[in-house]
This record gives structure tokens, C-alpha cells and sequence, in this order.
């Protein structure tokens, strides 16, 4: 499903997003997979914190 909506960034911002888009991609594309790219790293990142932690359960199968 799309939808169109306006979100205010700064022309800084908008100039920042703009170097990191890849040939021929949208801005939509280009955020899409910036987020993609932030998703993946914090669950990295969780997944480090618990292996820190070394507290594990034993699941019964």
C-alpha cells in the first residue's frame, strides 16, 4: 500500500539523504533501506547484550 505523506527535514537533512541514495533509487528506496540497515544493527546489538549477559534458559523441545 502507498501513501504520500510530507515529513519536514531540514535542506541539510534532505542533501545528507540524497548523497546516500543509490544509482537510480527513490527516496523512498533509499529510506527504506537506511531503516532496514538500522533494524538489522540493533538487533545485532541485542544479540551482543545478551551473549554479554550469559544468562540462557534451556528450552524444552
Amino acid at each position: 500500500m502507498s501513501a504520500t505523506e510530507n515529513i519536514p527535514v531540514s535542506k541539510k537533512t534532505y542533501n545528507e539523504i540524497l548523497d546516500l541514495r543509490l544509482t537510480n533509487e527513490t527516496l523512498d528506496e533509499t529510506l527504506a533501506r537506511l531503516v532496514d540497515r538500522i533494524k538489522k544493527e540493533r538487533l545485532a546489538d541485542d544479540i551482543e547484550e545478551v551473549m554479554a549477559r550469559n544468562e540462557f534458559v534451556e528450552l524444552e523441545l
